[in-house]
Formats: C-alpha cells, structure tokens, sequence
C-alpha cells in the first residue's frame, strides 16, 4: 500500500500543521484553538475543492479523447 499516494494532501497538510501548532502557542489561550480550528477548516475546504477540480478536470480530457 503506497502511504504517499497522494500527493495534494501531503503539499498541503505539513504548512497548515505547522500553522494550527505556532497559532495554539503563540496565541493566548482560547483565540489560538479557535484560528487553529479555521485553518484546519480551510485545509479541508482547499484540498477537497482541489481535488473536486482535477477530477473534474481529468474527466472533461478523457471525455475529449
């Protein structure tokens, strides 16, 4: 099983971990969870969207073929 088959979540996974970890400490208190919590809202939001379009997109060439 290929662990790192795809390659949109592991381009975007790594900053918005980094992300989420330096918002909860850097942040005080309760405000860092709630930007933690956005910003791994809007990973999910922007990989899936990204994967929605390629699909999309590779459908619409083999459909052209």
């Amino acid at each position: 099983m290929n662990t790192f088959k795809n390659k949109r979540y592991w381009i975007l996974m790594p900053p918005s971990l980094l992300i989420s970890i330096s918002l909860i400490i850097f942040i005080p208190e309760n405000k860092g969870m709630l930007y933690a919590f956005v910003v791994i809202a809007l990973f999910w939001f922007v990989y899936y969207t990204w994967t929605y379009y390629a699909k999309k997109n590779s459908r619409n060439k083999s459909d052209s073929l």
